[in-house]
């Protein structure tokens, strides 16, 4: 019989996304075999995530302070394209699509289980469509129409509902809407794809 104090570990372990009971144990195990003080910091810079990592109150993304910025870098960012907005489900999304190197614009994360059947809309969504309509306040009435909404869901059953959904709501408020291009497979997730695939779908998205 597993220790109660191993269990315990497990059962937590299992919560995360991705993480099984077994691959749990595994994990437990592991760490029983390293050495106290390896344990020990890594207990200690878990625990410094929630002291040190704060919402960026603009793109919804984690970032963790440095000097006196109140937002992530690349909100700070003056070089980055304000008026592209790439839209993701999860924060480990971005590092991806970053490390293209061909992204410009901005970001904002609306989460996941986003139920597009509820009758009120997220308030991940609705901060989505404020900064959507601020930004668009802004620009000389030329140059409106060209803000672009990118929506970079993941190609599953969820992602596209969560896309579909966003389309409808963003559309009306007159700015370009494209998704991802060819190059991601059904089913697949942004944060495993490699990068001349997600290239190829931010390249040829429309």
């Amino acid at each position: 019989m597993t220790p109660k104090s191993i269990q315990l570990v497990i059962n937590h372990l299992s919560e995360l996304p991705g993480i099984g009971p077994r691959q749990a144990a595994r994990i437990v195990f592991h760490l029983l075999k390293l050495p106290k003080h390896t344990v020990e910091r890594l207990t200690h810079d878990i625990s410094a995530l929630k002291e040190k990592i704060r919402v960026c109150p603009v793109c919804l993304a984690g970032f963790e302070e440095e000097g006196d910025s109140k937002t992530c870098a690349i909100c700070a960012n003056v070089k980055r394209i304000k008026t592209t907005m790439c839209v993701v489900e999860r924060e480990s999304d971005i590092d991806p699509i970053e490390k293209t190197g061909i992204y410009k614009g901005t970001y904002h994360v609306v989460g996941e289980n986003i139920d597009v059947l509820e009758g009120a809309i997220a308030p991940s969504i609705n901060k989505l469509l404020d900064r959507i309509t601020y930004i668009k306040k802004q620009l000389p009435s030329e140059k409106q129409k060209s803000m672009e909404i990118v929506i970079a869901m993941n190609a599953t059953v969820e992602g596209d509902a969560i896309a579909l959904y966003l389309t409808k709501l963003i559309i009306p408020l007159g700015v370009a809407v494209h998704r991802l291009g060819r190059g991601l497979a059904s089913g697949a997730e942004l944060e495993y794809a490699d990068q001349q695939t997600l290239i190829n779908a931010l390249e040829n998205r429309k």
